[in-house]
């Protein structure tokens, strides 16, 4: 079982030890709802859900859920309907990205092919949409509809501006608030819902989790520029094969180092693959990362503030940690 987001945080078995249970119980969940599968569905879903990943979007929730009242079996059930859409999401972005390996396995796309991922994809999706209707009330399906359509709609844009000079920085926030933050903010904000908090505290609970999720994926775009794939465990450096415009593109495009700025248009231009590779020893790549890793760094702080509404905790502290973890996470992509 992997706990690597939640294990490197400071004082880490004190604040694993809030979630470490419930989490067993979020992948026991997710192992009998691929009984739910036709008999010729099951061994692919299986597999699929043996993924052993980060587990980001659950540990929110339950770490949420620990903060404001205690973790119930339908948070357990919420934590894991959100695993099976982020899964789903993934193997649609690794076919997108012809990408062959994610956690250090096989991608399904490389396994069985693009067409059956695809489809693969759409039933995981739909399962956990019909776990969320079994779940809560229609305001609660309504929340939870709206951010997979959100992460949908993102996607779309996404693959549709790819190579998009036109592509700025509000677009690009606008971009990765729907495809990646909509999960992290239902992650917290349903959790809180099902809690029965008031909707002021389930607004600024979804709003934290918006903010860690733009962090986190400015993190994710800076680490497919200078990670490496053996410590990420995913192949890297695939938004520069697809003309992905992220936070560290649009900060190079706005440089004033002598041709920089113009080479990674050109490439954009005729649709070319940018050599981030040579330019990763240049003062304006330097620049563009760290700026990007500031934008991040912003976010994480403002999400921070949002915890003061709740009662101190031993969860809360838990979520703080979070906050700085990620924060380091990003200093390191500095370094």
């Amino acid at each position: 079982m992997s706990f690597s987001f939640f294990s490197k945080l400071r004082s880490s078995k004190q604040q694993l030890a809030l979630i470490r249970d419930d989490l067993k119980r979020v992948r026991e969940e997710m192992a009998a709802q691929v009984g739910h599968f036709a008999p010729y569905v099951k061994a692919y879903m299986g597999e699929i859900c043996q993924t052993r990943g980060k587990m980001i979007r659950p540990g929110l929730a339950l770490i949420t859920a620990a903060a404001t009242g205690g973790v119930k079996d339908s948070h357990v059930r919420f934590a894991a309907l959100l695993e099976l859409v982020h899964i789903a999401t993934l193997v649609h972005d690794d076919v997108l990205d012809h990408a062959e390996i994610r956690r250090d396995r096989p991608t399904p796309n490389a396994l069985w092919g693009n067409e059956l991922a695809v489809l693969l994809g759409d039933s995981l999706l739909s399962h956990a949409m019909m776990m969320g209707a079994d779940l809560g009330d229609i305001s609660f399906c309504k929340r939870l509809s709206r951010a997979v359509r959100d992460v949908c709609q993102g996607e779309i844009e996404q693959s549709t501006r790819l190579f998009d000079l036109e592509m700025t920085k509000a677009d690009y926030f606008e971009l990765i608030q729907k495809k990646t933050a909509a999960l992290f903010a239902v992650a917290m904000g349903g959790a809180a819902y099902l809690s029965g908090l008031d909707e002021e505290l389930v607004a600024s609970l979804d709003r934290m989790g918006s903010l860690l999720g733009v962090a986190y994926q400015v993190y994710d775009d800076v680490l497919d520029m200078v990670g490496s794939e053996g410590a990420a465990g995913k192949t890297l450096h695939t938004d520069a094969e697809k003309g992905k415009i992220t936070l560290p593109v649009l900060f190079l495009l706005e440089s004033e180092h002598e041709g920089v700025s113009t080479e990674v248009r050109d490439a954009l231009e005729h649709r070319e693959e940018v050599n981030y590779a040579r330019l990763s020893h240049t003062k304006a790549f330097q620049e563009a990362i760290s700026r990007s890793v500031d934008e991040g760094l912003a976010r994480t702080e403002e999400a921070r503030e949002a915890l003061w509404l709740l009662p101190l905790s031993p969860a809360r502290e838990s979520l703080t940690e979070m906050t700085y973890r990620l924060d380091e996470l990003m200093r390191e992509c500095c370094c």
